[in-house]
């Protein structure tokens, strides 16, 4: 057999293999920063004899940062809020789509009456005190003291966090006609990795690619205010201040008399009268601080104990629930002072009702 290279013995088969290390996947891709290697193998035969195959150098990459980010208001376009209040709060859902765990800067701010007006959007009044923070505990709901994160720290790829946007509304100076504060969220990507502080801003890369660093490239569509790919994500809110609405319905309805008892009983001398005063709110906003005051009427005697506040109402007859408080204790919430019965409802949500009952008996 010649095995003389001088022959030009055929390379008679050859044949290729690649080698990958395994890498994470999420929806948002091959996880930046894996490095991805292959290698390439090539078998032959010299007279119809197999020869030791080949291996060539291994080469190797690094996969690029993807930056990628959407934010969202939660529920729709506005928040209700009233004049007064604060620590209202426009909640928001930023999601990192980016294929690496992020930090994310945060930034709020007032719509302006220009942007409004471009957007389609309604702006005519300014919030004070705008701030934004983090859902520290995820449960969904802005907590006085407890979501105190102004930064997105440490976000997983394809994962989402609640994000605030909290102010306090002018009690006065408002305008007459639908009173409605643009605000602004915008979320900006930062390097992640090191947790307990924010990361900088991640640029995006403007030289050609390297094999052996994480470059960055800009994914992000375009927001409510920034630009198409530019490593940032911003959406719209609003704050519209409702006005309360009161309706007070009061009935009287006899419990027992001497005669019948509770058996078709009649008004009489004697008789236990139950007074139902119901407060239903059916604007738009909360009231607070309702003051309830009802005059014992003239011959007839308060029955001690009997007031209760808070209830709701079925078919104009009080009810007492969960909620309900007596004056039992002489409670901030309901008392008799000797003349009248007073009462008081700390907040009343748009479309619900309250009640205050009282007992008096017929002289």
């Amino acid at each position: 057999m010649l095995r003389n290279f001088s022959n030009r013995a055929a390379i008679t088969a050859t044949t290729l293999s690649l080698v990958m290390s395994s890498a994470a996947q999420a929806a948002s891709g091959t996880t930046a920063g894996t490095s991805v290697t292959n290698s390439a193998s090539v078998a032959y035969t010299i007279g119809g004899v197999a020869q030791t195959p080949v291996s060539s150098n291994t080469a190797s990459f690094l996969v690029d940062r993807k930056i990628n980010l959407t934010v969202a208001q939660v529920g729709g376009q506005a928040t209700n809020v009233t004049a007064g209040d604060t620590n209202a709060a426009v909640a928001f859902t930023v999601t990192n789509n980016t294929n690496a765990v992020q930090d994310f800067r945060l930034i709020a701010a007032q719509q302006s009456n220009l942007v409004s007006t471009l957007l389609g959007r309604s702006d005519n009044f300014d919030v004070n005190n705008l701030r934004v923070f983090v859902d520290s505990n995820n449960n969904n709901s802005y907590d006085v003291g407890v979501d105190t994160a102004t930064y997105i720290d440490e976000l997983a790829a394809d994962a989402s966090i609640t994000v605030f946007l909290v102010a306090d509304i002018p009690s006065s100076g408002l305008p007459t006609t639908s009173p409605t504060a643009g605000v602004v969220l915008s979320a900006v990507a930062a390097a992640g990795s090191t947790g307990g502080s924010l990361g900088a801003d991640l640029a995006a890369s403007l030289l050609a690619d390297s094999a052996t660093t994480v470059d960055n490239v800009y994914a992000d569509a375009a927001g409510a205010i920034d630009a198409l790919r530019d490593g940032r994500f911003s959406a719209l809110g609003e704050f519209d201040v409702g006005s309360a609405s009161l309706e007070v319905t009061k009935t009287a309805i006899t419990i027992s008399d001497p005669l019948n008892l509770a058996v078709l009983p009649k008004a009489i001398p004697g008789a236990v009268v139950e007074y139902c005063i119901q407060v239903k709110n059916s604007g738009s906003g909360t009231a607070s601080s309702l003051a309830i005051t009802d005059a014992i009427p003239v011959k007839t005697t308060y029955v001690a104990g009997s007031l209760v506040v808070g209830g709701t109402t079925t078919l104009g007859v009080c009810n007492i629930d969960g909620s309900s408080v007596t004056d039992a204790n002489d409670s901030d919430a309901g008392q008799f002072d000797g003349t009248n019965v007073k009462a008081t409802i700390s907040t009343l949500a748009s479309g619900s009702s309250r009640t205050a009952r009282f007992r008096v008996t017929l002289n």
